[in-house]
């Protein structure tokens, strides 16, 4: 028998915000946190793209970048805060650390660590700085969770994997808390360089606040960007246990192949149809019952294309569609994992955020875009996400219940 799966903590550190409030605050508010570079000198470094979206840390994070890397800093800072949000404290006796675990995703880990490595001996740290493991195993060892231990590493879709594979364990009875979620910060001259050398980012560098632009027609490509995003998810019986109500349900999850190019998606979109189907029957919700779709839409000409080809083919009529990346940027593998709790912001607060830069409608992207944040009733709200490989995700949440 399948156990119901809540929401009851909720944590971020994006280009927007410092905290989960913050950036929510910042999404509805459209404010962008895309600039020029400033971790290194991307002239010097010579990249096309000189823009990203980066985050700034609170002044006191649980661990230092120093012991773990930036892009763990990142996702730990924000597991201390869903914690917190969820009302626990691991400290206290009744935290039971054997039913609690952790499945937190990363695309590549600590590169930037790995470049400032090259052509030095390495010292005793340098291999726990970026191992892609790392922000889900120092969660468990910070925060005493010494349940399932997961780590996602399935490109752009990890955020969303380690959302929908937390679920799973609490579903089948494996655990009962999971501190779940995704970080990235891979801005560094490998890390941009590499992507510039796939056309992959927005060269707009003289108007960075205007590079993103989901589903536009003048879309040119991606703003880098960095962050870190975790969601407690908890079995409704052990909430309601312990008096916690919870903000929102996870109703479903799926994941699949497009088992075709390592870059570049299918034009029928079969893989992505599928996904979306089959997370829908998971939660076991029609098409119709979905108020909302926060979509992955990177603001690549193709990939928004693709993910518009696959709403259209779900449903008769696609609901309120948002891109959020318009205003974080893409922050890789850890971009399912804050798309995610502003999927869950979306269903408690009642309020659809906007798409940033959305000016000139691209008749071959035909979704019903939200440029402008509005009220709105949103029971189910849909989360996509899809990666390099071909790699396909989605988490179906409702609200609270």
């Amino acid at each position: 028998m399948r156990r119901d799966v809540v929401v009851t903590g909720l944590g971020a550190v994006t280009p927007i915000g410092a905290t989960a409030d913050d950036s929510w605050d910042a999404l509805l508010a459209g404010k962008s946190g895309a600039g020029p570079i400033t971790r290194f000198d991307p002239d010097e470094a010579d990249c096309r793209s000189k823009i990203a979206c980066e985050a700034t840390l609170p002044e006191e994070t649980p661990i230092g970048s120093d012991k773990v890397g930036r892009y763990a800093e990142l996702g730990i800072t924000a597991a201390g805060e869903a914690i917190a949000d969820a009302g626990f404290d691991p400290n206290d006796p009744g935290w039971e650390a054997e039913r609690v675990g952790t499945s937190v995703a990363t695309s590549i880990g600590g590169l930037p660590e790995i470049e400032d490595t090259v052509g030095q001996r390495p010292s005793s740290k340098f291999t726990l700085t970026y191992l892609s493991n790392l922000t889900s195993s120092q969660i468990s060892i910070l925060f005493d969770a010494a349940g399932p231990n997961r780590a996602a590493s399935t490109a752009c879709a990890a955020g969303a994997h380690a959302v929908g594979d937390a679920m799973r364990e609490i579903e089948s009875g494996r655990a009962d808390v999971m501190i779940s979620g995704g970080a990235e910060s891979i801005l560094s001259p490998y890390g941009v360089r590499g992507f510039d050398a796939m056309r992959a980012l927005s060269t707009r560098n003289d108007e960075p606040e205007r590079a993103s632009r989901p589903f536009d027609v003048d879309r040119d490509g991606f703003v880098i960007g960095e962050g870190g995003a975790a969601l407690v998810l908890e079995s409704r019986e052990h909430a309601l246990e312990r008096g916690v109500e919870p903000i929102a349900t996870v109703e479903g999850t799926a994941r699949s192949a497009d088992s075709m190019h390592p870059t570049r998606p299918p034009e029928d979109a079969d893989g992505l149809i599928r996904c979306i189907e089959r997370g829908l029957t998971d939660a076991a919700v029609a098409p119709t019952a979905v108020d909302h779709v926060n979509a992955h839409a990177t603001s690549t000409p193709r990939g928004d294309e693709h993910e518009a080809t696959a709403l259209n083919q779900i449903f008769d009529s696609v609901p309120p569609v948002t891109g959020t990346k318009g205003l974080t940027g893409h922050t890789l593998g850890a971009s399912g994992a804050i798309e995610s709790v502003f999927t869950v912001k979306t269903l408690q607060e009642q309020t659809i955020p906007p798409t940033a830069n959305y000016e000139s409608p691209d008749p071959d992207c035909d979704v019903p875009v939200v440029d402008e944040t509005r009220s709105a009733t949103v029971d189910v709200a849909l989360n996509i996400a899809a990666g390099f490989g071909g790699t396909n995700g989605v988490v179906v949440f409702g609200a609270a219940r």
